[in-house]
């Protein structure tokens, strides 16, 4: 192990700093994989729902926290400052238009709802893009699903772990989305047998969503319907002529920044 673990780091904590729709949940478990691979112990271990309860993880926990063999990953929905102790950040972007129909689809709402979620990219974006390069990691949602091994590579760098190109295909294998949608299928008839026999269930491993109850798997906090079956680009079929003047308008420098056509 002390072949993989730069020791004179005192980096404890990775925060996975992203807008919704972007790939995060899955950076997120990603990190934590090859934090686990390398022999760390890796928390949470149960994972929170809200943005407070990481924040507060990191406080109370990771701040103090002395112990090289322990590392934290902490997903947040929120701009984070510069040099925060003992951290470094990953984030994700995407094509905003896709962004807009993900959002659009996931949270049951209209196009402005989903169009002012997209408009969080730019000035996230933007700000991670001025810091320092050893302190934030920006990826692509298009290169994790074109070229994901070569991502969970660049990730493990980041994170001064080495692991082999066979390791990162595993991990790739792992998180990959029909194996996720297999992972919350099999939560969702967990819970379901348990609800039928009266069964006590963590409660925990539920959250309600704009209505409506979804299953929540605590190991991973991948939840009911949070893996789609569209592919990038589909916002050419999914919205209409004058949302997507509207979104090439808006995003126009960004996209352009970004090499997105």
């Amino acid at each position: 192990m002390s072949d993989q673990i730069n020791y004179n780091s005192n980096i404890n904590t990775i925060w996975v700093s992203t807008t919704a729709r972007t790939g995060s949940m899955w950076v997120f478990n990603v990190a934590r994989e090859i934090f686990k691979v390398a022999g760390f112990n890796v928390f949470p271990s149960s994972i929170p729902h809200t943005n407070s309860e990481m924040v507060n993880i990191y406080k109370n926990q990771a701040l103090l926290d002395k112990d090289f063999k322990n590392k934290y990953v902490l997903k947040v929905h929120q701009i984070l400052k510069a040099n925060i102790n003992k951290s470094k950040i990953l984030t994700t972007i995407r094509d905003p238009r896709d962004v807009c129909v993900s959002y659009k689809e996931f949270n049951k709402c209209d196009f402005n709802q989903s169009l002012k979620a997209a408009k969080g990219l730019i000035a996230l974006s933007a700000i991670y893009r001025s810091f320092d390069k050893k302190y934030v990691c920006i990826i692509k949602y298009e290169d994790i699903e074109s070229k994901s091994i070569e991502i969970i590579l660049k990730i493990s760098k980041f994170l001064e772990i080495e692991i082999d190109k066979n390791k990162a295909k595993e991990i790739s294998n792992k998180y990959s989305k029909s194996n996720i949608k297999k992972l919350i299928n099999e939560k969702e008839n967990e819970i379901n047998n348990k609800l039928k026999k009266k069964i006590p269930i963590d409660k925990k491993e539920i959250v309600n969503f704009l209505g409506t109850q979804r299953v929540y798997d605590l190991k991973t906090g991948f939840q009911s319907n949070h893996i789609s079956s569209r592919n990038t680009g589909d916002w050419k079929k999914k919205l209409d002529k004058s949302e997507i003047e509207i979104l090439n308008k808006e995003f126009k420098n960004w996209l352009k920044e970004f090499e997105y056509e």
